[in-house]
């Protein structure tokens, strides 16, 4: 059974949620782009298509960095700084290190069930979006997100290697909202979901689209 390395990184100042792409790409020119890790991409133009494995959250209105696996090393790019001075939208931060947790999850199915809510999850692209809208029924649009949900989780455990000893399970419990929300020019459909799954996911973790910069947040229900 292998661990996977999950490194979390809360910085001190308050920030806006809808600034965090803006930290991403300060970030991204601060560690000279020596990590493809940070941006997912090759050169200018070329983008690697993977699950990001350093992802941009806010934790109790904090900025917070999220690394898995070989991510948890790459951070000494960021780290080897002496400073964390960004310029965010005309606005300075100057960040301090607030606290640093690195442990090793099991990523992996079990016989019980754990309870979730996913926020700001994107779930749909164009051509599912147009098919969601035409749904009338609340427990036929659950079963299409159902779907999609599943879809994303089980790409999740893939690129963690998890440890799959029993068949995966995902089932929606409730929608909790729909709102849109701009990501890259564009307005998404997201969802706030409550969801069921035997597969253990980490808090902080993300899935969907979106992922690097907060969008589809997972938490156990119950946790802070």
């Amino acid at each position: 059974m292998n661990k996977t390395r999950f490194l979390q990184i809360v910085f001190d100042k308050h920030f806006n949620s809808y600034d965090i792409p803006k930290l991403r790409g300060a970030i991204i020119e601060k560690t000279k782009r020596e990590s493809d890790l940070f941006h997912n991409h090759l050169g200018d133009e070329k983008y690697i298509y993977r699950y990001p494995l350093i992802q941009y959250k806010i934790k109790d209105k904090k900025p917070c960095l999220i690394c898995l696996k070989e991510a948890t090393e790459d951070i000494h790019y960021l780290l080897r700084e002496r400073d964390f001075k960004f310029n965010i939208n005309g606005k300075k931060y100057e960040l301090e290190i607030e606290d640093v947790r690195l442990r090793y999850v099991n990523i992996q199915t079990w016989d019980k069930q754990f309870r979730y809510n996913i926020h700001n999850y994107i779930a749909l692209n164009q051509e599912n979006f147009n098919k969601y809208k035409q749904i009338d029924s609340l427990r036929e649009r659950i079963e299409f997100l159902e779907d999609k949900l599943y879809n994303h989780i089980k790409t999740f455990a893939k690129e963690m290697n998890a440890y799959l000893p029993v068949d995966l399970e995902v089932n929606i419990l409730e929608i909790k909202s729909e709102k849109y929300i701009e990501y890259k020019g564009v307005f998404h459909l997201t969802f706030s979901l409550n969801f069921k799954t035997n597969l253990y996911i980490p808090n902080y973790i993300g899935i969907g689209k979106g992922v690097s910069v907060g969008f589809g947040n997972i938490k156990k229900l119950g946790d802070r």
